[in-house]
């Protein structure tokens, strides 16, 4: 089916300023992470009733805020591992 002749019409949506903010803006991804981090991620949204994708997304914003307040040196591969397994932990 074609759209190419017919008219579109358009609806009246009124957009509320917080649905344009960054953090209710999703952006897909792909990336790859430990098995046992994904492991860790999906026991932990399961038992909270949510998606690992959510708890993966609290976890890096946990990351990215702590990083804004401390304004943290570059870290490394291993310091980042390190971060992200402990925040993972404390929502265990």
């Amino acid at each position: 089916m074609s759209t190419k002749n017919k008219d579109i019409i358009y609806g009246d949506v009124e957009l509320d300023d917080m649905e344009l903010d960054p953090r209710h803006v999703k952006v897909r991804v792909t990336t790859m992470v430990d098995e046992d981090v994904l492991a860790a991620l999906k026991k932990i949204a399961s038992s909270k009733g949510q998606r690992y994708q959510t708890i993966l997304n609290q976890v890096l914003r946990a990351f990215v805020e702590r990083k804004k307040e401390r304004k943290l040196a570059p870290l490394g591969e291993k310091q980042i591992r390190e971060i992200v397994r402990e925040e993972i932990r404390k929502r265990a």
